[in-house]
């Protein structure tokens, strides 16, 4: 009788499991798309294919991967770049916690691991399967969770090899694709804001204080002194802005 339940708890855990995996698929194609930039990218900023994969393994995110190739090609310190990285992954905190609801009959192992492989994407689609039924199975979030970091690794990993396989001279041509790519997210977050101006006027003082401070302190310091003012401003001008809308 033991045995029976111990196999019927077993196959339940399985098919949670593959469940979890299924429900991963329509994101993979954004982790691919992504990962295969991010790959390119640490190439470009000097980094080993073996090495973008030890980074994708254990940073797993990719605006702090991004942030990680800026710094480090730009000569920052190892603590402004573990500080910045820090800085960008403090959301994940606030996700682990919307999701605790999710998950009171779990252990803290189960918890713990299911926390250091959420994603944006997983939290969506593991938000979407808790409001519907009440809970997060841990099998299920496991499935869910592996999926999305072998597809972001492997893809990674092949950004990375078809980035170092390039000749040397149309390598160095493309030193500019770092800074490109930035530009092009930013560009990406202006035109779908509702609030052009509100943007416009974030970037344009983020801009100004980099331009001002840039020779006179670490770049490091400098990025997360821009980022922070300008985004504070950016909040203070949305709260305002909404109570004119009230």
């Amino acid at each position: 009788m033991l045995m029976n339940t111990k196999t019927s708890r077993g196959n339940e855990a399985n098919a949670e499991f593959r469940a979890g995996v299924m429900a991963c698929l329509p994101t993979i194609p954004g982790y691919w798309s992504i990962g295969f930039a991010a790959g390119a990218i640490g190439t470009l900023a000097g980094f080993t294919t073996l090495q973008t994969a030890l980074l994708a393994s254990v940073l797993y995110t990719g605006s702090a991967q991004f942030l990680f190739y800026s710094l480090w090609a730009a000569g920052a310190e190892v603590a402004s770049v573990v500080f910045s990285v820090f800085l960008v992954n403090l959301r994940y905190l606030l996700m682990s916690s919307a999701m605790s609801v999710f998950f009171r009959e779990q252990s803290t192992a189960q918890k713990l691991i299911s926390g250091l492989l959420l994603t944006d994407e997983t939290f969506g689609v593991a938000v979407q399967r808790g409001s519907q039924h009440g809970h997060v199975p841990y099998s299920w979030m496991l499935g869910l969770n592996v999926a999305a970091w072998l597809n972001w690794i492997l893809a990674c990993v092949v950004g990375a090899w078809l980035a170092s396989a390039l000749p040397p001279s149309l390598m160095e041509g493309l030193s500019f694709s770092l800074v490109s790519m930035f530009i092009g997210l930013v560009l990406m977050i202006w035109f779908a804001s509702r609030r052009k101006a509100l943007e416009t006027f974030s970037i344009a003082t983020a801009v100004a204080i980099t331009l001002a401070t840039a020779g006179q302190m670490d770049i490091s310091l400098v990025v997360i002194i821009a980022a922070s003012v300008s985004a504070t401003l950016a909040t203070l001008g949305l709260r305002l802005f909404g109570k004119g809308e009230k």
